[in-house]
């Protein structure tokens, strides 16, 4: 068995018939979306995520864009995560939507390689806040104000800048060494006028199922303490 199907096998433990299912973006998810759909598992889905949710579109599972009330268990993919489980999201974009969907989860898993975990996170990834556009530059200096190097995040596809699902703008916002101050830097950006949301999932993550090349599984759970 190789380790995405170890990994989607130890996912699948955790759902029962009836529960409240939310899916996340990223490859893993997707994996996981597959094999929900192969075992043909009675439960209710809600994604954030656009693709995947063409994705189970085109396997005939019912999924829907709007968040449960309540949701049993939420899976998600991370770009960076810390010995504490918190987390950066940064590079999908769809940040503030994923934390809606996390909010209302009893547990939130992140399915991710190994290499992810690092007892600090990692300042190759940014602190993306999505903003709405009439405020960007305001909100871009005010971050360049805290030694961050932040950048309005262009379109990939076409020329213009990156839209939110919402339609928003991101700024991606680089450390000048660490993500030390990374909890009082987040909480001062996002309290300025027009910051809708910020990638950092502070104390949201319950638990990550891990994986590394020698294709052995890390299941950790966060420290309440």
């Amino acid at each position: 068995m190789t380790i995405i199907r170890k990994i989607i096998a130890k996912a699948l433990t955790l759902i029962q018939p009836g529960m409240k299912i939310s899916l996340g973006g990223g490859s893993n998810v997707a994996q996981l979306v597959n094999a929900i759909a192969a075992s043909n598992l009675a439960v209710d889905l809600c994604s954030p995520a656009e693709a995947t949710r063409q994705l189970a579109n085109q396997l005939g599972l019912p999924i829907t864009a709007q968040p449960f009330e309540k949701i049993d268990l939420a899976f998600d993919g991370c770009d960076s995560l810390d010995s504490q489980l918190n987390a950066l999201k940064s590079n999908g974009g769809i940040h503030t939507l994923e934390k809606s969907f996390a909010a209302r989860a009893n547990r939130y898993l992140i399915l991710a390689p190994l290499q992810r975990l690092k007892a600090s996170l990692d300042p190759q990834i940014p602190l993306t806040l999505e903003v709405v556009a009439l405020n960007a530059q305001i909100i871009q200096a005010a971050a360049q104000q805290l030694g961050l190097s932040a950048k309005i995040r262009l379109a990939q596809v076409v020329a213009g800048y990156a839209r939110t699902p919402l339609g928003n703008l991101l700024i991606d916002c680089y450390p000048t060494n660490d993500w030390r101050q990374l909890p009082q830097i987040e909480h001062q950006l996002a309290r300025l006028n027009g910051v809708v949301g910020t990638s950092y999932f502070e104390k949201i993550v319950t638990e990550a199922i891990l994986f590394d090349s020698d294709e052995e599984i890390q299941f950790i759970e966060r420290n309440n303490n």
